[in-house]
């Protein structure tokens, strides 16, 4: 039993003491994750020094080369935490649905202009 209990510290280093947030979490912080080590730990630091806070896990992934979808959902189960600044941010999905509805209307545009060109041109003057 005295042997567990020298040894058990050995054994924890990547036990944590509750939720880590990535946006505000050193790199012994983010080491003691689970799955997480000093590499990521230190891409993940400097993304977020580079880029600002991260949004949500999308954010994490698509920015920190080397963490995909499954493993943020993985980090997340062990303890990591994203709480990203609130406000709107603008998806591809999003990004793309605007600049149909943008080229739509533009297209409808240089129709009813060209359209009342042509009515102009064809009336008849006194």
């Amino acid at each position: 039993m005295t042997a567990f209990a020298l040894t058990a510290p050995l054994f924890m280093q990547h036990v944590y003491a509750g939720p880590v947030n990535v946006n505000t979490a050193s790199q012994s912080e983010l080491e003691s994750i689970r799955g997480l080590g000093p590499s990521k730990a230190k891409a993940i630091i400097t993304e977020r020094e580079k880029g600002g806070a991260f949004y949500d896990s999308y954010d994490l992934h698509s920015r920190v080369r080397g963490i995909g979808e499954k493993s943020v959902s993985k980090l997340m189960e062990n303890g990591l935490k994203i709480e990203g600044q609130s406000g709107y941010r603008e998806t591809k999905s999003n990004a793309r649905s605007e600049s149909r509805s943008s080229r739509k209307s533009t297209k409808n545009q240089a129709k009813s202009s060209q359209a009342e060109a042509e009515r102009s041109s064809t009336r008849k003057r006194f």
